[in-house]
């Protein structure tokens, strides 16, 4: 990766944090809602480097995380009828649903089965026309588009044996529902592959409506 020993340049890094304690004399608090800023935040020690007066708090970044239970529950539902398959992504086979969750179902007999995008379900729904193959679409921005061309793709081809349970999120709702909650924000640290998708426009309102940057 281009600049990866430039951002782990001692000397660099050193000079970055003094111009922060010095620049830096509010109190704020500052929310990351990316699962992978919460990651690479706790793996480089970046919250014991930074001044007192900043704080950092981590938010709801991983669409599994925020998964609803009824989700679960409805997908293990599906998974116990006959004839049908449940495909999903390998990160939500243990979630846990109210009873139960895909990983218990599987071994007990249920027909689930692990892809890595939702065009590689469809092809196991055209590979096997005699069942009812269910995709469980999660996430937020990032995985709506692969979810809308694969449902497009399986209505040009009249596959009638492909079906989605979904489960999209989008970002702006889950941030307002902190704010909403009482939780003191000062700042957030929005989502780099979200944003690209969508651009910033999208969370005007957050700042113009509560003032938080």
């Amino acid at each position: 990766m281009k600049y990866i020993d430039e951002y782990r340049n001692l000397y660099l890094v050193k000079n970055l944090i003094n111009q922060i304690k010095l620049t830096s004399k509010k109190k704020v608090r500052l929310m990351e809602v990316c699962g992978g800023h919460t990651m690479a935040i706790q793996k480089f020690g970046i919250p014991s480097l930074l001044p007192e007066n900043i704080e950092l708090l981590s938010g709801p970044g991983c669409p599994v995380c925020v998964t609803d239970k009824w989700f679960i529950d409805k997908a293990i539902t599906y998974s116990r009828l006959p004839d049908v398959v449940i495909t999903t992504y390998g990160d939500l086979i243990r979630v846990p649903g109210s009873d139960s969750s895909l990983e218990k179902e599987k071994a007990r007999g249920s027909n689930i089965k692990i892809v890595y995008s939702p065009l590689d379900a469809l092809s196991f729904a055209k590979e096997n026309p005699n069942k009812k193959i269910i995709f469980l679409g999660i996430g937020f921005e990032t995985t709506s588009p692969a979810s809308a061309i694969t449902i497009i793709e399986a209505k040009k081809q009249n596959i009638e044996n492909f079906l989605f349970l979904n489960a999209h999120k989008i970002m702006p709702p889950a941030m307002k529902a902190l704010i909403h909650e009482g939780i003191k924000i000062d700042g957030y640290i929005c989502p780099g592959h979200v944003s690209t998708i969508t651009g910033s426009e999208m969370y005007l309102d957050i700042v113009s409506r509560y003032g938080v940057g």
